[in-house]
């Protein structure tokens, strides 16, 4: 995230900002007043303001137009990524996903899902297979994205549970399992649980 590059007062800055932000105080489209206002407001030099803008720039969160201003962006919806191998699997979980009123990311194995993670930051949430074919590949998957990407919610979609004893007991262990077959309202749930407000603002730090 942006804040590991600010120091302790562009950072707090930041942190307030952001919080307005994405708790809709600042609604998209919302024009920030001029930079030296907000520096005066938090009792900040205008270079420190600068620099906080920039990097919710960095993140999507606020455009700066030239000779305009600064404005807050709209966010897209977030994105919730299907890693299977089954292409009717991975279209039953997309309608799902997209009625729920989520954006819908397909990658048909690992280094596919790995790929979209790396090009899509809006992606807050993995619904990921085991068996890919072999069980070792997602496996490996989910090791891989825990540990590049240790905040963002990942949910093992599988018809054999015992295929993750492996990472029983390990940081890398899903918490979230949805057992093939799966009913709808068990999508939903799984939905709700991971991308919940608060858990959406902390898949966002691997931005």
């Amino acid at each position: 995230m942006a804040i590991n590059r600010l120091g302790p007062r562009s950072g707090r800055v930041y942190s307030v900002l952001r919080e307005r932000i994405l708790e809709g105080e600042l609604s998209p489209g919302t024009k920030l007043p001029p930079h030296t206002e907000l520096a005066a407001e938090f009792g900040v030099a205008p270079l420190t303001l600068r620099h906080v803008l920039a990097s919710l720039e960095e993140e999507g969160l606020v455009s700066r137009e030239q000779g305009r201003g600064t404005f807050v962006r709209a966010r897209s919806a977030p994105a919730v990524l299907i890693v299977d191998d089954d292409p009717l699997m991975r279209g039953l979980l997309r309608e799902r996903v997209s009625r729920a009123g989520y954006r819908a990311v397909e990658a048909d194995g690992p280094s596919t899902g790995i790929a979209a993670l790396e090009q899509d930051p809006d992606v807050a949430l993995v619904l990921s297979d085991i068996r890919m074919p072999a069980s070792t590949d997602g496996i490996g998957f989910i090791r891989a994205v825990r540990r590049r990407w240790p905040a963002l919610p990942l949910a093992a979609v599988t018809g054999y549970p015992g295929d993750l004893d492996l990472l029983h007991g390990t940081p890398e262990c899903p918490v979230l399992i949805l057992p093939k077959p799966f009913r709808v309202g068990q999508i939903d749930e799984v939905l709700r649980l991971a991308l919940r407000p608060g858990a959406l603002q902390a898949a966002g730090s691997r931005r």
